[in-house]
């Protein structure tokens, strides 16, 4: 009976032992392994990879450069006449399926994923290169600047063929705009002149000056055109704001332009005063005449423009006192405000909101934003007096009975036909730290650092948590994701998750490595999940703008790319070209890839001397796999946080996919 029990009790010690060290195996490897998907090893050494935003990857070799098929690691396309193309020189066009390569003598435009040439500068004979358009329906890319002599040159290639369609040598200047009207026809606006041509051709349907100072330069002749390089040559150095306008359908299109003037007289501070004026001219589209004699004229920063069934709403930024005004469409005459002079708003306008029965104002002084509320039916503000509000407003969602507003600091409900807020005391977010969810938006209060819910049925809000986050390494809660178990907050190396009764379930913190550059791959691949993810919800398109913001911070071409994703490649589902349409199904595929939750998160950090892309679960808040990526000051890496693939250079020459998901 005693052995019987001894050799019991062995077993038991062993089984025990033995799931110890399957416990220890399993941990270990879940820390150490990451589903490699695919491992290519390329002819040559590689010099860096990335993924672009329609998500395809690019790579540069010593001998070519290459688009790799994400899915086998096989090379889709090879240009062995960029081998050793350094970063620099690789751009990705926003809102578009193409990239520029700049060589020596010459700009190359290529298609993403086929690899298609559809631009050559130096074969198209342009020596410098000052404006391009893609103009998808006409199948043709526009292209202006100056070609042998300099002489000024504007040609437009065939997209589908790379082929030069025709080539123009009239004296554009600096171009504004290039709009297709359809009917085989293009709307081009320069800083003097406004032009009709034939899209096949280029011949010019008409041709006029976009103002009466463009007008009496012309009768200058010699004389007119130095003036007009000179200008042209100032304006090159210059921020110029000119933007063109055309309501849905009209026969008239306008341009509004910023003036800048300095007075004689110096403010407080010793410098001289400077004012703003909008200038508004109103064209025939048919035949290029002016609309009206003489140019509409109003106070402030070019804003907002908003076309109504009774007139123009210009809604300008003058600073600390603007008024805004409803302009007839015949002779641009005042409408609103005594003898027509406009309505006194406090602030300037920098956004609005059209809530149906009214639009809601969004300005700001120097220092601070408010809230006005528009009736357009009567050109009155509802509101007494201005709501104000604390940060600069970024999002806004219509309620049943009110409107809710988030600024980079507060959120808070506005009853629009009070003037009032129906929160006492704003709760003290950011865009990034709330999410919608069942009909709630829950939001981290960085100021009690606790959690909050808001009921948006019945338009009130209770505090969800009792404890206190804070997170190590002086680090803030960053983002809020709400999942179907629970509520998960993150820094960059931070991660906790709340239960919907506002218990906390985890809170784990990761060390960050020493150098910044580290996180750069990272913090855009997020970003461009994020713009996608914005672009799918109404209430997250306003979130997104911090996002975006932080992206520039570090790379102001990637936050460019990362700001026109989703509404502007959602364009491209309209256009004729085959270009247009493979990069409409791209971003639209990835679009719907951002509805799912992710599980987990990618976390950068120092563990055990070398540094490791951590993947962590959203769930439990521990490691579920790592990538060892050395201990390289610049590691090559580029990351798909849509698809969940991370693409690693682990050789010279060696490329490897490793499956996140």
């Amino acid at each position: 009976m005693r052995n019987k029990l001894l050799f019991t009790q062995d077993n038991r010690n062993r089984k025990y032992l033995f799931l110890v060290i399957l416990f220890t195996l399993s941990t270990f490897t879940g820390f150490t392994q990451v589903e490699v998907k695919w491992t290519k090893e390329l002819p040559a050494d590689i010099l860096w990879q990335e993924v672009t935003a329609l998500g395809n990857l690019i790579v540069s070799s010593e001998n070519q450069l290459i688009g790799v098929d994400t899915e086998t690691g096989e090379i889709r396309w090879s240009k062995h006449q960029h081998a050793g193309l350094y970063r620099e020189a690789f751009n990705e066009l926003p809102n578009s399926p193409f990239f520029t390569v700049t060589t020596n003598n010459s700009i190359h435009l290529i298609d993403q994923l086929s690899g298609d040439e559809v631009f050559d500068s130096y074969k198209a004979g342009i020596n410098t290169i000052e404006d391009y358009f893609l103009l998808y329906n006409s199948d043709a890319i526009l292209v202006a600047g100056k070609g042998v002599g300099d002489e000024p040159l504007m040609v437009s290639v065939k997209m589908s063929e790379g082929s030069v369609s025709w080539t123009m040598k009239e004296k554009f200047g600096r171009i504004i705009s290039a709009t297709e009207l359809g009917n085989d026809e293009l709307l081009i606006v320069t800083l003097f002149n406004n032009y009709k041509l034939n899209a096949s051709s280029g011949t010019i349907i008409w041709k006029e000056a976009n103002s009466e100072a463009a007008a009496q330069t012309d009768k200058l002749g010699a004389l007119g055109d130095i003036m007009k390089a000179l200008a042209e040559n100032i304006s090159e150095k210059m921020e110029f704001d000119l933007r063109y306008y055309r309501p849905a359908d009209g026969d008239v299109f306008y341009l509004g332009s910023q003036q800048e003037s300095q007075s004689s007289m110096s403010s407080s501070s010793g410098e001289p005063v400077v004012t703003y004026t909008n200038v508004y001219s109103a064209f025939n589209i048919n035949d290029g005449s002016l609309v009206w004699d003489d140019p509409l004229e109003v106070k402030g920063k070019l804003s907002q423009v908003i076309f109504l069934d009774n007139g123009i709403l210009v809604l300008p930024n003058d600073g600390n006192r603007t008024k805004i005004n409803l302009y007839d469409y015949k002779m641009h005459a005042g409408i609103w405000g005594k003898k027509g002079r406009g309505i006194a708003i406090k602030g300037g306008i920098y956004d609005y909101l059209d809530a149906g029965d009214g639009i809601l104002l969004v300005s700001q002084t120097a220092s601070k934003n408010f809230l006005n509320y528009l009736d357009p039916n009567t050109g009155t503000i509802t509101f007494e007096k201005p709501v104000k509000v604390e940060g600069m407003v970024v999002g806004i969602v219509p309620l049943s009975s009110g409107i809710l507003y988030i600024t980079t600091e507060s959120m808070n409900i506005l009853d629009q036909s009070s003037g009032t807020l129906k929160w006492s005391k704003s709760i003290a977010t950011t865009p990034q730290l709330t999410a919608e969810y069942d009909g709630k938006i829950f939001a981290f209060d960085s100021k009690s650092r606790l959690l909050k819910v808001v009921d948006m049925d019945n338009e009130t809000f209770n505090e969800l948590s009792s404890i206190q986050l804070k997170f190590e390494g002086k680090e803030v809660p960053r983002k809020l994701e709400v999942m179907d178990d629970g509520i998960f907050i993150h820094s960059d190396q931070n991660v906790a998750k709340f239960n919907f009764d506002g218990s906390l379930i985890f809170q784990e913190y990761y060390p960050a490595p020493r150098e910044p550059g580290w996180k750069r791959a990272l913090l855009y691949a997020e970003a461009v999940r994020g713009a996608y993810i914005g672009a799918s919800s109404y209430y997250m398109s306003g979130t997104m703008a911090a996002v975006e913001n932080e992206v520039r911070q570090e790379d102001a071409v990637a936050g460019e790319i990362v700001s026109q994703i989703g509404d502007a490649y959602g364009e491209l589902g309209a256009q004729a070209s085959s270009y247009a349409s493979s990069a409409f199904k791209q971003a639209n595929a990835r679009k719907k890839a951002t509805l799912s939750t992710r599980e987990f998160m990618l976390i950068m950090s120092k563990q055990e001397k070398a540094i490791q892309l951590l993947k962590v679960s959203k769930s439990t808040g521990q490691i579920e796999g790592s990538i060892d990526l050395g201990k390289d000051r610049e590691p090559s890496y580029a990351v798909d946080d849509i698809t969940g693939q991370v693409y690693y250079r682990t050789g010279n020459r060696a490329l490897t996919s490793y499956m996140v998901q």
